[in-house]
C-alpha cells in the first residue's frame, strides 16, 4: 500500500471518528501581582456522581434538575464558592471532600460565564473568584501568627452543589428528589445534596508551584474551567 492510501485510510479513520466522544477537563488560572499561573485540576467522585444524577435522574411530576420556575436555583452553581488551602504534600484523590488545610475565607466576588464555540464542539463553564487585598491573610513561611499564616499556598479548591453518590449500584429508574415544597416545587439534583469539594489544584499533585502571598496588601484571582468538548 502506497503511503498516499496508507494517509487516505488514517484521513478516512479520524472522519468515522468524530463526534464519537466527549473529554471533560478542568483548567484553572491563578493570578496574583504580576503572575499568571496556568494550571490543570482534579476531580472528586462528588462532580463524577452529579454529572451522572444531572443525566439520569427523574425528578417530580417530569422534572429534572429543576423547577421550571425563576425562584427554583438548587443546582450545581446554587452556593458555588472557593477557597485557598496551605497544604503542599497531599496529593488529591476522588474521595476527598474537603481541601487538606484550608483557609475558611470566601471570596468577595463570583463571576460566572457560559462559553460556546461556534462549531458547537466546546462548551465552557467558568467561574472567576477574587479575594481583594486584605480579604485573605498573610501567608508565608516563619510568620508568627496573630493574623498571618506560617506556610504557603499550595491548594485550591473549587465546591459545588452535588449529588453524594450513597445511591445502590445499579439503581433504576432513579428520582432522587430530597424537598418538593410549596409552590412552585423546589427540587435538588440529589438525596442531601450539599456544597462539597468538586475540583482541586494543588502543588502536590505538580499543578503549580506553591507560593507565599501578601493577602494584606495584594488581590488574588483564581479563575477555574469545567470544559466539556466533542471531538
Amino acid at each position: 500500500m502506497s503511503d498516499l492510501k496508507i494517509k487516505a485510510k488514517k484521513i478516512d479513520e479520524r472522519i468515522a471518528e468524530n463526534y464519537t466522544k466527549i473529554k471533560i477537563g478542568g483548567i484553572a488560572e491563578i493570578i496574583y501581582k504580576d503572575n499568571t499561573i496556568r494550571c490543570r485540576n482534579k476531580f472528586t467522585r462528588y462532580l463524577m456522581s452529579t454529572v451522572l444524577v444531572a443525566i439520569c435522574n427523574f425528578g417530580q411530576s417530569g422534572q429534572y434538575l429543576n423547577h421550571p420556575y425563576s425562584n427554583c436555583h438548587h443546582v450545581m452553581s446554587d452556593g458555588v464558592t472557593a477557597r485557598i488551602g496551605i497544604d503542599e504534600y497531599t496529593s488529591t484523590n476522588p474521595d476527598m471532600s474537603d481541601l487538606v488545610n484550608k483557609v475558611d475565607t470566601a471570596p468577595d466576588s463570583i463571576t460566572r460565564r457560559l462559553i460556546k464555540e461556534p462549531d458547537y464542539t466546546l462548551y465552557i463553564a467558568e467561574f472567576v473568584f477574587t479575594w481583594n487585598a486584605e480579604t485573605l491573610p498573610d501567608i508565608y513561611e516563619g510568620a508568627p501568627g496573630d493574623g498571618s499564616i506560617d506556610g504557603r499556598v499550595g491548594e485550591f479548591g473549587v465546591y459545588l452543589r452535588t449529588d453524594d453518590d450513597s445511591w445502590s449500584s445499579g439503581i433504576s429508574n432513579p428520582n432522587r428528589v430530597t424537598n418538593v415544597k410549596g409552590s412552585p416545587a423546589h427540587t435538588y439534583i440529589g438525596v442531601n445534596s450539599a456544597v462539597r469539594l468538586a475540583s482541586r489544584i494543588a502543588s502536590a499533585d505538580d499543578s503549580f508551584d506553591a507560593f507565599e502571598f501578601y493577602g494584606s496588601i495584594d488581590p488574588l484571582t483564581f479563575k477555574w474551567r469545567f470544559q466539556v468538548a466533542i471531538v
